[in-house]
């Protein structure tokens, strides 16, 4: 059934394409609105649209040139579709305007949803600025730049598709590994400490993912997004680069934490007692890296685990399919081997991290 609305979805837009280039079409413009009233259309109603179950639907734009007019539109319902939209008075919408053939037709695109993630980011950067003081401020700070550097810089260089994606890949991951650290903690032999151990973390878990893709047969193609951008939209895209951006990504995050974690105990250790020799101060690294280890192995497990409960709510369902078929599939491989491979590289992280704090505290 997915791969079936994922074909009629490609459909679409290639037909979609070539109604654009017909003169008497115009683009579709999307607006915001809200809904002030909901109602069923009387049968005469039904009869001029000639549409089957639906719904009368008086919304109020709230941009664009139209601001502040009411409008009203047919908001079909089947009751079978997971894609239809039911709204009610009071509702944040967004209205697709068209111009076909000198009339003018509103529709009901879906909720405007952008207005609460806001909301909630705000509230993200106020208890991060409110708990963690000046160090929760930087943190803002890092978390815009890595967001900045991943959407305008290595987006944009994989839709140019000019460089090896393994490669630009592992240096945004560095350049965000050193700029994170550096801002978050200053310049020291802790932060150089944490920054080795991340590059060696992140580098284990690249290198595992490079050899689950190469040796697992990994195409990439392992959700709608991607199938559909390879069909229809960026078929020139090397999607096992991809995938690969995606599980050094997906790890880089939580090596981090463990990495500086792991430095900031060593370093106290260090300053508490600056007679300990280096054997006894990667034992003191290690013991906290097991403490870190499980917790941390688990907090990625569980978020990939999260990202796929639809997938594995689709496994549990499939009673009369072999497991043996299932457990091969592209999309279920693709999840084991990016959780793992994440893993992976945080577990070796840490003795590196370690071994490195403690080199580094030690040298005169």
């Amino acid at each position: 059934m997915k791969r079936l609305l994922l074909l009629i979805s490609i459909a679409m837009l290639l037909f979609s394409g070539i109604l654009q280039a017909a003169p008497a079409v115009s683009p579709v413009e999307y607006e915001k609105g809200v809904v002030i009233f909901v109602g069923p259309f009387d049968q005469s109603m039904q009869k001029q649209y000639q549409m089957g179950k639906g719904e009368l639907v008086s919304i109020q734009l709230t941009s664009g040139p139209e601001a502040g007019n009411v409008v009203d539109t047919f908001n079909f319902i089947s009751e079978r579709s997971p894609f239809e939209i039911r709204v009610k008075a009071g509702d944040k919408v967004i209205v697709a305007v068209t111009h076909d053939f000198g009339k003018t037709n509103y529709h009901v695109s879906d909720f405007d949803r952008f207005d609460y993630v806001y909301l909630l980011a705000g509230l993200f950067v106020l208890v991060l600025v409110v708990f963690g003081r000046f160090i929760g401020a930087k943190s803002v700070l890092v978390i815009a730049f890595s967001m900045l550097l991943i959407f305008k810089f290595f987006i944009g260089q994989v839709m140019n598709n000019q460089y090896s994606l393994t490669l630009l890949t592992l240096v945004v991951a560095a350049i965000i590994a050193v700029i994170t650290q550096l801002v978050v903690s200053g310049f020291s032999k802790k932060t150089l400490a944490a920054v080795l151990g991340t590059i060696g973390g992140v580098a284990v878990a690249g290198l595992l993912s490079m050899l689950s893709i190469k040796f697992m047969h990994l195409t990439g193609l392992d959700s709608e997004e991607a199938m559909l951008l390879k069909a229809a939209v960026l078929s020139q895209i090397d999607f096992q680069g991809v995938l690969f951006a995606g599980m050094v990504f997906g790890a880089l995050g939580a090596v981090m934490d463990v990495t500086i974690s792991i430095a900031s105990a060593v370093y106290e250790v260090k300053y508490v007692q600056p007679a300990i020799r280096f054997k006894e101060l990667v034992q003191a690294g290690m013991n906290v890296g097991r403490d870190i280890m499980g917790t941390m192995s688990n907090t990625l497990i569980l978020a990939y685990a999260g990202s796929s409960l639809p997938l594995m709510l689709l496994i549990a369902s499939q009673q009369n399919v072999p497991m043996l078929k299932i457990l091969n599939l592209n999309m279920i491989v693709t999840e084991f081997a990016r959780a793992l491979t994440g893993s992976i590289g945080l577990i070796c992280a840490i003795p590196l991290t370690a071994i490195i704090t403690a080199l580094l505290l030690n040298r005169k």
